[in-house]
């Protein structure tokens, strides 16, 4: 379904968080996630701390009920003391400070005179140190679409989050080789119009971060958050959203959810209902159940668990409600349940008979809680705290009804829906930085960097046409990290189509054959094209050459060759090895002469093991051959 967005009065901002591929952010260690089992692990409790303006930060308070312990894991190579929050920061990485520098220039924005590092408070675990650090460089700007130029709030360059790996009811394990690792976040001004549109952004906003050819690719190191309202809802943060192609889906649907929220509330309205008619009185079923035929009841029950019940006053046929595709209210009460206490599930009046419930306990439940007609009701089945617990938190989001859609985070989930994570943050939760001092920024270095900006997406295309790129190639390069190297090579006189070729399509089958594309870098390239052209790397060794540099990356090439034992050959060499093959196939060459050498080069070349090139012994056996 879609709807009358501008009558809606809906808007919409993004929030872009791209991971950039250089070093981390405050330290030295390399931007690199490990599968490899990791050599150690702590673990710790975080708590929140009052801010300068003396609050506590709502969403921190929230994290610290849950009374959850973080374990973090390590390597000894690649993870440091800054990760672990046992040694002061250092400073910011050259590299990905230049590169927002640039995003921030081709965006038009504002760039800040001096830079401050800031801390937000964090305590979910995913930062070791209960704080996330952040820099704000530039304001104001824009994006270009179809139809608008869209406005830019801030650009900033922020530290990743620790990776979970395993979460339970108890603790959360965390990875700490993503944290550290540069993010740039773009948050445009909130005049998105209409799905499609943010979905358009979305993807302008993507292309702008990767002609910089700074940033990492693949799942995970693109994060969307789509700032969503209506005029009769409330401002919701959706976090997470990594699928750009239900982007506008998202929306829709958040849209939609709003617009059932406030028919709940006027409902609620024509009912009559009020905060002091919404009670919120609790009583203890178990007994009732003691003969029950529902295997989820009794099996909760022999555990030592109790049923507790709560009436909600004229809300029947509400609980059950449809507020997404495939989601009831009820499944929201549930999923707030779930995120605060950890229990899986509740039971409602909306949905039963079910869950092998039968008529007469549905009956005696309602007349035990004294519902009436209009009446819906709620079970929890836990011990007694955690579920007199969940009926407080059901209760408590039964009365946000009576205001509409409460404010909050929510987590995207699949298909375009989403789910509560926590409440939306307040501003008391961001406070300086004082291991770190600010940075000038030089009108200099902005002048240089200035002069060599990337080319748009738009350039890109036109230059790599006139370069005679089939289309495959232009849209393989375009927004590739190798697409700035490319364009050096070609200045400085290497074949545009021999070199698209190698990077879009050999540097594929390298790491199909085991390449650490990670440790594949321009100097490394430069390193490899120059021996090429010196002659020194056939085509024929190219590929393991590669995979084998990858492997050894402080190793010279030069002596990776003689590894893989494919140093240029000896004087005559290449010449007694095509007599001996053809000597090998003298039937062959006698019945088909010039005819054989297709045959007799992959004879020779398998000899050779890639000391000489195609051309060279192309050559020879041709010579030999006509004789």
């Amino acid at each position: 379904m879609d709807y009358d967005y501008k009558a809606l009065g809906f808007k919409c901002g993004l929030e872009i968080h791209q991971q950039l591929d250089t070093g981390k952010l405050f330290c030295r260690t390399p931007s690199l996630l490990r599968d490899d089992k990791p050599d150690y692990t702590i673990e710790r409790k975080l708590r929140p701390v009052v801010s300068e303006l003396g609050e506590f930060d709502r969403a921190a308070l929230e994290a610290f009920k849950k009374k959850l312990t973080y374990i973090y894991e390590g390597y000894n190579d690649t993870i440091s003391l800054v990760e672990l929050d046992e040694e002061p920061p250092q400073p910011i990485d050259e590299d990905a400070l230049k590169t927002i520098l640039e995003v921030a220039l081709i965006s038009e924005s504002n760039i800040l005179d001096e830079l401050f590092p800031m801390r937000k408070l964090v305590i979910d675990g995913s930062n070791t140190s209960g704080f996330q650090r952040t820099m704000l460089v530039a304001t104001g700007g824009s994006i270009k679409l179809k139809n608008k130029n869209l406005g830019i709030l801030s650009i900033a360059i922020e530290e990743d989050a620790a990776r979970p790996m395993e979460k339970t009811d108890e603790y959360i394990v965390y990875r700490l080789d993503r944290l550290g690792i540069p993010l740039i976040e773009l948050a445009t001004a909130p005049d998105i119009s209409n799905p499609v549109e943010a979905k358009e952004a979305a993807l302008a906003i993507g292309n702008l971060m990767r002609i910089t050819g700074k940033v990492k690719r693949g799942l995970g190191t693109i994060r969307q958050d789509l700032n969503i309202s209506i005029k009769e809802g409330a401002r919701i943060e959706i976090k997470g959203v990594q699928e750009l192609a239900i982007i506008d889906e998202y929306v829709r649907r958040e849209v939609q959810r709003q617009i059932k929220l406030v028919e709940i509330k006027k409902e609620l309205e024509k009912r009559g209902v009020k905060k002091s008619t919404l009670k919120g009185e609790t009583k203890n079923l178990s007994n009732l159940f003691s003969n029950t035929n529902s295997k989820v009841i009794k099996s909760a029950l022999e555990k030592k668990n109790v049923i507790l019940g709560l009436k909600l006053e004229n809300f029947a046929g509400l609980i059950g409600k449809e507020i997404q595709p495939n989601r009831r209210f009820g499944t929201e009460l549930a999923n707030y349940v779930k995120i605060k206490t950890g229990l899986k599930g509740i039971f409602h009046s909306d949905e039963m008979p079910n869950y092998g419930i039968s008529e007469k306990e549905i009956e005696e439940t309602s007349k035990a809680l004294g519902c009436k007609k209009d009446d819906a009701f709620v079970l929890v089945c836990a011990h007694e705290e955690k579920a007199k617990t969940a009926l407080e938190i059901v209760h408590e989001r039964c009365l946000q009804c009576l205001i509409g859609v409460p404010e909050e985070t929510r987590g995207a989930i699949d298909e375009g829906n989403s789910e509560y994570l926590r409440p939306l943050p307040g501003a008391a939760r961001m406070y300086p930085e004082t291991d770190l001092e600010s940075l000038i920024v030089n009108p200099k270095i902005l002048k240089e960097i200035e002069k060599r900006l990337p080319m748009s997406v738009a350039e890109r295309e036109k230059t790599y046409s006139k370069m005679g790129l089939n289309e495959n190639h232009i849209n393989g390069l375009k927004t590739s990290n190798y697409a700035r190297f490319f364009e050096k090579k070609v200045k400085e006189g290497m074949d545009a189509k021999r070199l698209a070729v190698f990077l879009l399509e050999g540097l594929v089958e390298a790491r199909r054959n085991g390449a650490r594309m990670e440790n594949l870098n321009e100097e490394i390239l430069e390193e490899f094209f120059k021996l090429i052209h010196e002659g020194k790397i056939t085509k024929e060794v190219q590929l393991e050459l590669l995979v084998e540099k990858s492997k050894n990356p402080a190793e010279p090439l030069e002596n990776l060759l003689n590894t893989i034992g494919a140093t240029g050959a000896e004087k005559g060499e290449v010449e007694k090895v095509v007599k001996k093959v053809i000597e090998a196939n003298k039937e062959l060459v006698k019945a088909k002469g010039m005819g054989a050498l297709g045959a007799l080069m992959g004879d020779v070349m398998k000899e050779l093991k890639g000391k000489a090139s195609g051309k060279e012994i192309s050559d020879a056996l041709k010579k030999e051959l006509s004789k």
